[in-house]
C-alpha cells in the first residue's frame, strides 16, 4: 500500500445481487424514516405530552439494547437472508397494523408504545444480520464500498423521508403513511426473494458447537485491534452523536429569526456526507484514517461551538458531515474485516450495543448540559471529550505495547496493532493482524 488508492476492481453494482439488495434497501429506508417522523408528530398531537413523546422515541432504543446480543446470535447461527426475510415481514406487519388502527380511529398511546417496543426488538435482530448480509452480498473485497453505500442510503433516506413526512401526513394521514411504509417493506422482501443464493459469498460455519455470546466477548477481548475500534466507536457514540439535537436547540434559541435554519444545517451535513462517501469510495479507509477522523470530529465540534452565524456554522458543518461518514464507514468495515467470519454477527451486535448505549447516555448528558449552560457549551463539551478520549486511548494502548505508531517512507504515520496471546484452545485461529497507514 503506497498512496492509499484502491486498485481497479469490478464495480459493486455490476452484479445482480447487490443491485437488488440496495434498491430494496433504499425504498425500505425511505418508508421507515417517513413513518418515523410522522409517528413522532402524531404521538405529540395525540398526547400533548413531551414525556410520552420521549417514551415512544426511546422505547425502540431500549429494546435494541436489551436484545442486541440475541440478534448477534441469530446472525451467526442462521442464514442471514432467511433472518432478514423474517424481520422485514414482521416490520411490514407492524406497519400495516398501525395503518389500520390509525384509519379506524382507534389508535391509542399504548398502541404506539407497544409498537415501538416491538419494532425495536425486531431491529435488534435485523441490524447485526444486515451487517453480515452486506458482506455476503458484496464479499470482503468490496466490503468497504458496500458499507459506504449503506451509510449513504441511510443518510439520504433520512433527508427524503423527513421531507415527505409532512406532505404525506396532510394528504393521507398517519394511516396512509404507515400503509405506504408496509408496502416499502414488501419491496425489500421481494428483493431478498430475488437474490440468488448461489452468488452470495456465504461464510464458513463452525462445526462442533453452537455460537455463544460469551465466546464473542472473549474473542473481542483478546483482539487488540477490535478493542481499539470498540473504544473509538463507544467514544464517538457517547460524545459525538448528540450534535443534531444540539443544533436544533442552538438554532431555536440564537437563530430563531432565520427561517429554516435547522433544515439548512442538516442539508449541509448531508452534502458533507456525500463528499465523505465519495472519498471513502475512491480511497481505502484504514486504521489511521479512523483515528485521525475521530480526532478531527472532536476538533470540528469545538469549532462548531464557536461559530457566530448561520454561514460560518455551515462552513464548519460541511466537513463534519464528511468526517462523520468516513468514520462510520471505516469503523464498520474494519470491524468486519478484522473479525473471523463465524464471529461477525455477534461482534457486530457488540459494536451496535456499545454505540447505541453511548448514544443514549451521551444524548441525556448533552441535554442536561445544554439545559444548564446552553447548547454551545454542550457542543464544545462533546468535541473536547472526543478529542481527549481518543488521544488517551492511543496513548494508553501504545504504552501497554498493544499498539505502535511509527513513521515509514515519506514520513507517513503507520499504526500497528500487536496481537495479544490467545488463551489455549479458545479459538482455532487467532484474530487477523490489524495494521494501517494514516
Amino acid at each position: 500500500m503506497t498512496d492509499g488508492t484502491v486498485k481497479t476492481s469490478p464495480g459493486l453494482l455490476a452484479s445482480r445481487n447487490p443491485r437488488l439488495y440496495y434498491a430494496g434497501l433504499t425504498v425500505s429506508q425511505i418508508g421507515t424514516n417517513t413513518q418515523l417522523v410522522a409517528l413522532g408528530w402524531f404521538t405529540y398531537r395525540l398526547s400533548h405530552n413531551a414525556i410520552v413523546l420521549g417514551v415512544v422515541t426511546a422505547a425502540p432504543i431500549f429494546t435494541m439494547l436489551l436484545f442486541s446480543q440475541v440478534g448477534g446470535l441469530a446472525a451467526d447461527r442462521f442464514p442471514p437472508r432467511r433472518v432478514l426475510l423474517c424481520t422485514h415481514a414482521l416490520l411490514a406487519l407492524m406497519a400495516l397494523l398501525l395503518g389500520l388502527l390509525a384509519y379506524s380511529g382507534s389508535l391509542a398511546v399504548w398502541h404506539l408504545v407497544v409498537s415501538a417496543l416491538c419494532i425495536g426488538s425486531i431491529n435488534a435482530i435485523g441490524l447485526p444480520t444486515e451487517q453480515v448480509f452486506v458482506s455476503e452480498v458484496a464479499g470482503d473485497t468490496l466490503l468497504r464500498r458496500a458499507v459506504t453505500l449503506n451509510n449513504v442510503i441511510l443518510n439520504l433516506s433520512l433527508v427524503v423521508g423527513s421531507s415527505l413526512a409532512g406532505p404525506l401526513m396532510g394528504a393521507v394521514g398517519l394511516g396512509g403513511v404507515a400503509l405506504l411504509n408496509g408496502l416499502s417493506y414488501l419491496t425489500m422482501l421481494t428483493a431478498l426473494l430475488l437474490v440468488r443464493p448461489a452468488q452470495l459469498h456465504v461464510r464458513p460455519r463452525r462445526t462442533g458447537g453452537r455460537p455463544r455470546v460469551r465466546g464473542a466477548w472473549g474473542y473481542v477481548r483478546h483482539s487488540p485491534g477490535l478493542v481499539l475500534l470498540l473504544l473509538v466507536i463507544g467514544t464517538v457514540g457517547l460524545f459525538g452523536t448528540s450534535l443534531p439535537s444540539l443544533l436544533l436547540l442552538l438554532t431555536s434559541r440564537e437563530l430563531a429569526g432565520q427561517a429554516g435554519a435547522y433544515g439548512v444545517l442538516l442539508a449541509v451535513i448531508s452534502v458533507g456526507s456525500l463528499i465523505g462517501a465519495w472519498l471513502t469510495w475512491r480511497t481505502k479507509v484504514v486504521l489511521g484514517t479512523v483515528l485521525v477522523g475521530s480526532l478531527l470530529l472532536g476538533i470540528l465540534e469545538l469549532a462548531t461551538a464557536a461559530m457566530p452565524s448561520l454561514l460560518t456554522l455551515g462552513l464548519v458543518l460541511l466537513p463534519v458531515g464528511m468526517v462523520s461518514l468516513v468514520l462510520r464507514a471505516g469503523l464498520l468495515s474494519l470491524a468486519q474485516l478484522q473479525t473471523l467470519p463465524e464471529f461477525r454477527g455477534r461482534v457486530m451486535a457488540i459494536f451496535q450495543l456499545v454505540y447505541r448505549a453511548g448514544w443514549f447516555l451521551g444524548t441525556l448528558a448533552a441535554s442536561w448540559v445544554a439545559q444548564t449552560w446552553g447548547p454551545r457549551t454542550a457542543i464544545a463539551w462533546g468535541g473536547a471529550a472526543v478529542t481527549l478520549s481518543v488521544t488517551a486511548i492511543v496513548v494508553v494502548m501504545t504504552a501497554c505495547r498493544a499498539m505502535s505508531v511509527s513513521l515509514v517512507a515519506r514520513r507517513v504515520p503507520r499504526v500497528s496493532i500487536a496481537l495479544a496471546p490467545q488463551p489455549e484452545g479458545r479459538h482455532r485461529r487467532p484474530p487477523r493482524h490489524l495494521t494501517a497507514d494514516a
